[in-house]
């Protein structure tokens, strides 16, 4: 995860730490009788993932967030869908569980929105057997980046909104 939460690496973890951290939670878990959990593995795919993953034994799904913050911040530019999966999905194919991509989004600055979602949803029954859940991020006002409001929603264009609404409703994940 990205520096402002506490278990990311910048603030001194390491993988070794996340990965005994997460055992330990399962393992709690576990005693206590809590078997109705699936555990989400799901890390930031801006850096070297595969040191962080618990193992196939402690993980149920594989995921990581897509968003494309295109030009709206300093420290980025306009990303396709590809350019953000790509690698994490390589190493999630590798592990043989189902995928989720935990957080799916785009802003506009940049590039077009609706072609960026359109190219996403392509790409995924295409190209990304695995995924199985998509977690979309329909956020107005986020703040955890940036001191002024991202918006993330799908009302940032009518174009979007209808987009987002037509395929939805059609919308089938690969069959797997």
């Amino acid at each position: 995860n990205v520096a402002r939460y506490p278990w990311s690496p910048e603030y001194g973890n390491r993988p070794e730490d996340f990965v005994d951290a997460w055992r330990h939670v399962r393992q709690i878990f576990h005693r206590a009788g809590a078997d109705q959990v699936i555990w989400v593995w799901s890390p930031h795919a801006a850096r070297e993932i595969e040191p962080y993953y618990p193992g196939d034994e402690w993980v149920d799904w594989v995921g990581t967030v897509c968003l494309n913050y295109g030009t709206e911040v300093h420290w980025s530019q306009w990303w396709t869908f590809e350019e953000l999966f790509d690698d994490a999905y390589d190493f999630f194919d590798t592990t043989g569980k189902p995928v989720m991509i935990a957080e799916f989004a785009t802003l506009s600055g940049g590039g077009e929105a609706v072609q960026w979602y359109e190219d996403a949803f392509q790409s995924i029954t295409q190209r990304y057997p695995r995924v199985r859940m998509i977690v979309l991020f329909h956020q107005q006002l986020d703040t955890t980046v940036t001191p002024h409001p991202l918006d993330w929603s799908f009302d940032q264009s009518p174009w979007v909104k209808q987009l987002m609404m037509d395929r939805l409703g059609t919308f089938i994940m690969p069959a797997g």
